[in-house]
């Protein structure tokens, strides 16, 4: 007598916010994100009062892609939140723990992260202007705008830098901008991740394919993009 068939159970990872299954790299971004704001603990803990304002400041700049999700259940891929949480992380810690005078080179990290964050969100943001404002434009030309999103967002660091410390005499850290080969290196820093996203973004958008993107982060969304 035959017996009868097995069922098979498939598991799924929970549903995030928008409903759709979420990828455990997810809680990588949620990790470093509460990293960021015991960062924020820290300071008031040390009663830091006047590094509270910047630390704060921080933390909820770096909560507005998870709020933006939270209130419209558009999606991006797990590691724009990643990298986003961690580019504030190094920053706000190289701040309130004194990491920028500590470590030699935590400021080429912070820029190399930063660097990184930028072109990504380069690579959501032309994404999005191609479906809006229907551009059908190529992979390699998309490609282009995300290094050169990199290459603008350090520019317009740069000249902060410079307001700053001609004004204000530096950050809590000291003087943003050493002198002219620190300016350059801070810009190298941030050329070279640029670079890599962009060929990265090139290569899944012609892999994946620019409207499947598209509609994974949009389609449990109440906005029609």
């Amino acid at each position: 007598m035959a017996g009868r068939p097995k069922t098979q159970y498939t598991y799924r990872l929970p549903a995030d916010s928008s409903g759709m299954p979420r990828s455990k790299w997810i809680y990588l971004a949620y990790f470093t994100q509460i990293l960021v704001f015991l960062n924020v603990l820290y300071t008031i803990t040390r009663g830091a009062w006047s590094e509270l304002p910047t630390a704060l400041g921080l933390f909820i700049i770096s909560l507005l892609p998870y709020l933006f999700t939270w209130k419209t259940k558009i999606t991006f891929p797990w590691f724009v939140y990643f990298l986003i949480s961690l580019a504030f992380l190094i920053h706000l810690s190289g701040y309130v723990r004194g990491r920028y005078l500590a470590y030699v080179n935590w400021d080429v990290l912070a820029h190399t992260v930063s660097g990184s964050m930028l072109a990504l969100v380069g690579f959501v943001a032309i994404l999005f202007i191609d479906r809006m404002w229907q551009l059908n434009l190529n992979a390699k030309f998309m490609a282009i705008f995300v290094f050169l999103i990199g290459l603008a967002g350090e520019y317009c660091w740069e000249i902060f830098e410079f307001i700053v410390d001609q004004t204000l005499g530096g950050s809590l850290a000291g003087k943003m901008q050493a002198d002219n080969t620190d300016t350059m290196m801070d810009m190298i820093f941030v050329l070279i991740p640029s670079l890599i996203i962009a060929v990265a973004s090139w290569y899944y958008i012609d892999r994946v394919g620019k409207e499947k993107i598209m509609d994974d982060m949009v389609k449990e969304s109440t906005y029609k993009i």
